[in-house]
């Protein structure tokens, strides 16, 4: 087994001057979580029953893992030999989204100077409250925000002034953005679904279209003819157009709904550096998803911000190549010792 616990004597100075003034060296504060009402607030501090290391590793099993404070407790007891607390193993990772949020912000900031966004969103439960979890993924950056639907969570993951182009699923909070690119698998499997559910002019309107957008991805990507793939999209269009009218609601809707956004439908024939799907939005989302069916979501507002930014935090560093459990336990180090955080390192390069 290549697991241990070391435990670490730490001694601080203390000298008497001959004067009689003693001077005593203490274990340093760091960052603090404030929440009302509550009788002792979240306090980083170096004088700590857990450190960084254990703290990290108990982070990684709640967050990565997604193991419960009770299968947490019983695993480090079983395997390490290491009896702690609900309320110890609650703080520990508590204390890893606290040292996480300073870091999220300049997260933020590189997702609001990167040229293409892709943005998506999911259900997310608050206290039995239903709010929604935001992720903003960019080349380099992961960002994860828990709050409303409304169109001010979008702001604050991009701001009212971002400039580059956005991927995304046909939620309305996203239409206001003059350079979005419409996320065609959506639209394939919302036709496919027209067409193994229905009859006639639905069935077979259902059929064209996954035929036509999955030849337009591939032909996109093979880089044919331009007039060739113009005559696709033509076609494309044009049987919108004639089933935007039909009496089946479902294909009436389709049609419509492509028809109303076709500029984001067809945005990544004229730039060939946009992607045709979102699905690096949705598979950013798939472990959180996971872990809300499991816990049931979180807690309380502090709970949500913590998970978001820790989440934010580990996705960043894998994305960019950096083991995201050496940088959190340096992160955890620091916060507690009320250092400057480390910031995550740029793309490794291959």
């Amino acid at each position: 087994m290549s697991l241990h616990v070391a435990a670490t004597k730490h001694c601080y100075l203390a000298i008497r001057c001959d004067c009689g003034h003693e001077t005593i060296a203490r274990p340093a504060t760091g960052l603090c979580s404030h929440v009302e009402g509550r009788r002792r607030d979240l306090l980083m501090s170096e004088r700590c029953l857990v450190g960084p290391m254990l703290a990290t590793f108990i982070a990684a099993l709640s967050l990565r893992f997604r193991l419960s404070r009770v299968k947490i407790a019983e695993f480090l007891a079983d395997w390490l030999g290491v009896e702690l607390g609900i309320a110890t193993i609650e703080r520990c990772i508590h204390e890893f989204g606290l040292a996480s949020e300073p870091v999220v912000e300049q997260l933020i900031e590189d997702v609001r100077a990167a040229d293409i966004v892709h943005l998506d969103e999911t259900p997310w439960y608050q206290k039995a409250s239903l709010l929604w979890l935001w992720v903003a993924v960019t080349a380099t950056t992961i960002v994860y925000r828990i709050g409303s639907r409304k169109h001010c969570e979008l702001a604050a993951l991009i701001g009212e002034a971002f400039l580059g182009w956005l991927v995304t699923d046909g939620y309305g909070a996203y239409r206001d953005h003059p350079r979005r690119q419409r996320c065609l698998a959506h639209l394939i499997r919302k036709a496919r679904a027209l067409a193994e559910g229905h009859y006639g002019a639905g069935s077979g309107f259902g059929s064209d279209l996954v035929r036509d957008l999955r030849r337009l991805i591939e032909r996109v990507h093979d880089g044919d003819d331009p007039a060739a793939i113009k005559r696709l999209t033509a076609s494309i269009k044009w049987n919108c157009q004639c089933n935007r009218h039909e009496i089946d609601a479902k294909v009436r809707g389709l049609a419509g709904e492509i028809l109303n956004d076709w500029d984001a439908v067809v945005a990544f024939v004229a730039d060939r550096d946009l992607p045709p799907t979102n699905n690096d939005a949705e598979r950013a989302l798939r472990h959180a998803v996971i872990s809300r069916r499991i816990s049931f979501g979180t807690r309380s507002d502090e709970g949500s911000r913590f998970y978001a930014a820790a989440l934010s935090v580990i996705d960043t560093c894998r994305k960019r190549g950096t083991d995201p459990w050496a940088y959190a336990c340096a992160l955890i180090t620091a916060a507690r010792a009320n250092n400057l955080l480390p910031t995550i390192p740029a793309q490794v390069a291959v």
